[in-house]
């Protein structure tokens, strides 16, 4: 195998292995908000306080994980990537939308051009950030509320909505930060 077939081959691998890492993404963004609004309208009645606690314990733990695996994904997305944009150069692709000498499909990936409500970038780490903040704070909510609950707590599913919100905000921030951290240390 000379040193083009290797390109190649290496090129078609790391293709191959960018598709698997954006579908796992996917499927992750598509189950994750799911179940948390699932989960929050089937406590739409006064559930026991044992039962908020458990199954919202169990959301906010296993949503927890799942932000730590993307994350890691984000990491491996980006090296993927710039490992794509690496290989079109040395494989000497041609440029189809100009400005360059060689391109990509990975090379000349567009810049977000589209804001949401005006005001947010259309990208994937703010998409990842809203989707997993929010999952967050619901299950945090069901958490809050079940503990005030079993406190007796007056008003606490209004307490629990204030405080499921503020850690949505909070952890919305929190991704969007980290993710932005990636972006700039490994999009290359």
């Amino acid at each position: 195998m000379d040193a083009d077939d290797r390109l190649r081959l290496d090129y078609e691998q790391t293709t191959q292995l960018y598709r698997a890492l954006v579908d796992i993404r996917f499927k992750l963004l598509a189950v994750v908000p799911a179940v948390s609004g699932i989960a929050v309208g089937f406590f739409a009645q006064r559930p026991p306080a044992e039962a908020l606690l458990s199954l919202g314990t169990l959301g906010l733990l296993a949503t927890s994980g799942v932000i730590l695996y993307e994350l890691r994904n984000t990491q491996l997305h980006a090296a993927v990537l710039r490992r794509a944009q690496e290989l079109e150069q040395r494989l000497a692709l041609p440029a189809l939308l100009g400005g360059r000498e060689h391109g990509g499909a990975y090379s000349e990936r567009p810049a977000p051009m589209v804001k949401l409500f005006g005001v947010v970038d259309a990208t994937h780490r703010h998409a990842l950030a809203l989707v997993y903040g929010t999952s967050f704070g619901a299950w945090a909510y069901l958490v809050v509320w079940g503990v005030l609950l079993s406190l007796e707590i007056t008003g606490a599913r209004a307490v629990a909505l204030v405080v499921g919100a503020a850690l949505a905000v909070a952890t919305v921030a929190y991704v969007d930060r980290l993710e932005g951290r990636r972006g700039d240390r490994w999009a290359g």
